[in-house]
C-alpha cells in the first residue's frame, strides 16, 4: 500500500483524492518463473493545487508553483524502486478547463531525497498521477510493504 500525504506553502495548497492499489495477482507455476519487471497502480491518484485563501487567489490569480516529491518509508524493501508520472493536465477553474502545467510526463524515481515533480500556474484541480514498482522477485518472500510519499508545493519556479 502507498499512502498519500499533502503539504502546504503559502499561498497554495496540495490536496490529495484517492489511494493508489497494486492488486495485481500473478501466480508463478514453473520453475525459473519470476514476476513481470514492473507493476502499474491500478488506480490513479488525483491531487489539486489550489489556493490557501481567497485573497491570495483574487490578487495573484496565476501564482506560479512548482511541485516537490519524496518518500518516508514504513516497511519498505530497499530492493524495490518506486516510479510516479503525471498523467495528464488536471482542470483550471476560469480558464476554459485549460491548464498550465508542465514536466512530470515520463516516469521519475521516488527516493527518501525531495526532488523535482513538475510544476504549474495557477489554480489546478484533478491532476491524476500513477505509480509503479519495480525490483521485486519472488526470492523476496510474501510480506506487506508500504511507504508515505510526500508532496510539497513552492510558491515560485
Amino acid at each position: 500500500m502507498v499512502g498519500c500525504f499533502s503539504s502546504k506553502a503559502q499561498p497554495m495548497v496540495v490536496e490529495v483524492q484517492g489511494n493508489a492499489t497494486f492488486n495485481n495477482l500473478y501466480v508463478i507455476s514453473e520453475a525459473g518463473a519470476d514476476f513481470p519487471p514492473n507493476i502499474e497502480s491500478e488506480s490513479n491518484i488525483e491531487i489539486s493545487v489550489l489556493y490557501s485563501n481567497d485573497w491570495d487567489k483574487r490578487d495573484n490569480p496565476n501564482e506560479k508553483w512548482r511541485i516537490q516529491i519524496n518518500k518516508s518509508d514504513i516497511n519498505w524493501n530497499p530492493k524495490l524502486s518506486l516510479l510516479i508520472k503525471r498523467t495528464g493536465d488536471g482542470y483550471r477553474n476560469g480558464s476554459n478547463g485549460h491548464s498550465n502545467i508542465h514536466d512530470g510526463e515520463n516516469y521519475l524515481p521516488v527516493t527518501d531525497s525531495p526532488s523535482y515533480f513538475f510544476r504549474g500556474k495557477g489554480e489546478i484541480t484533478n491532476i491524476p498521477l500513477q505509480l509503479s514498482i519495480s525490483g521485486f522477485s519472488i526470492t523476496m518472500g510474501a510480506q506487506e510493504y508500504e511507504t508515505g510519499i510526500i508532496l510539497t508545493v513552492y510558491d515560485d519556479w
